[in-house]
């Protein structure tokens, strides 16, 4: 038997043991049955059984007493596995190496609730960095994926990541993006609700603006969040607008450059007075490029953001904003996942979780012409 299997083979003996100890077989201060007996009984090496009960001592759920063997401690853990990892890409990776930059501390904010959520159920952390280019699965990633009930997913898993996830059947959940419908494994997702961006461009159109500007960072890698936030705006501006069709410009731009800074105030001057901005970060350059040609916000153009960080109410003005609950997010992804644990093959679920508009004084009705 190679290591890969028998480190999954250990788990599913760790779980039937779970299992004995929920039905009220072995009791809170019992001794479960010798390592021998316990192989004999699952038809496994004495090894494999010994593995079994040295991680469910790891979990808390057993004790090892001299003379007793193995005792139930009465703690019961849902997820029974010594951690939960969280997958990231190596992009994301380097928000946590210490970056002193705004877009290094927003990347962390997810990860540090994630570490705090990991403390409350008593669960180990483990973070799994990958390359979106990788087509062959490192050993390392196998052994901590094979070493858990399910893992969670930041970003866009590759090909070879997700094919083992389905062929060992482990239950992931990833954290705002889409199913892959060809997925035949157990996953979920959770996904931010666009009701925050509703509101926005809501506000926006009852404001009087009828041209907006979609802002976007070259700083920040385009994915089909972008997209997504792109039609929600577009539908929601058709909807609220007096204009007869909606004019609503992609403006990409380089932080801190002034010819997009002219560029910008070309636009506004043209009558693109409502700027949405992909996030708060993407804001907070466009304050800058609007400060480079001295136009005033709220008076000369609106702004908003996306996220809520705490830079956003700080900001001169404060940032009219879409708050995100990143708390939520990891929780609900728990949830999901725990939920994904008591199912068969294959299974896909959803849950939601809420955004909001938060007005603050970065938005103003549309200037007079």
């Amino acid at each position: 038997m190679n290591n890969e299997r028998s480190s999954k083979k250990y788990i599913q003996i760790a779980d039937r043991i779970m299992e004995e100890i929920e039905r009220g077989t072995w009791k809170e201060g019992e001794a479960i049955p010798t390592v021998r007996s316990l192989a004999e009984m699952y038809g496994v090496s004495p090894q494999t059984a010994n593995k079994a009960t040295t991680h469910l001592a790891g979990l808390g759920i057993l004790a090892s007493r001299q003379g007793s063997g193995s005792v139930v401690t009465g703690r019961k853990s849902f997820f029974s596995a010594p951690r939960i990892p969280m997958l990231i890409d190596k992009a994301r990776s380097s928000y946590l190496r210490g970056e002193s930059t705004a877009v290094g501390y927003h990347g962390k904010e997810l990860y540090l609730h994630y570490l705090h959520q990991m403390k409350e159920e008593g669960i180990e952390p483990a973070l799994i960095v990958y390359n979106k280019s990788d087509s062959i699965l490192p050993e390392e990633a196998k052994i901590l994926m094979d070493d858990s009930r399910g893992v969670l997913i930041q970003g866009t898993l590759p090909e070879c990541y997700m094919k083992y996830l389905e062929q060992n059947d482990i239950p992931a959940v990833v954290i705002n993006r889409e199913i892959d419908e060809d997925f035949r494994g157990r996953i979920g997702a959770v996904i931010m609700n666009n009701s925050g961006l509703e509101q926005t461009a809501a506000y926006m159109a009852s404001l009087g603006h009828e041209k907006f500007i979609y802002a976007f960072s070259d700083e920040f890698e385009m994915t089909s969040v972008y997209k997504s936030r792109l039609r929600v705006m577009k539908k929601s501006l058709q909807e609220n607008c007096r204009a007869p069709e909606t004019d609503l410009m992609e403006f990409t731009f380089t932080p801190g450059s002034g010819s997009d800074a002219i560029k910008l105030k070309e636009a506004i001057d043209s009558g693109y007075t409502g700027i949405i901005c992909y996030n708060d970060i993407c804001a907070l350059r466009i304050y800058d490029l609007l400060h480079q040609q001295n136009t005033r916000i709220p008076e000369e153009a609106s702004v908003c953001g996306f996220d809520d960080m705490f830079m956003a109410e700080m900001a001169a003005p404060p940032l009219t904003t879409v708050k995100v609950n990143r708390d939520q997010l990891i929780s609900s992804s728990l949830e999901l996942l725990k939920d994904l644990i008591g199912r068969k093959s294959p299974c896909a679920l959803k849950k939601s979780s809420d955004t909001g508009l938060v007005i603050r004084r970065s938005c103003w009705q549309k200037p007079p012409r």
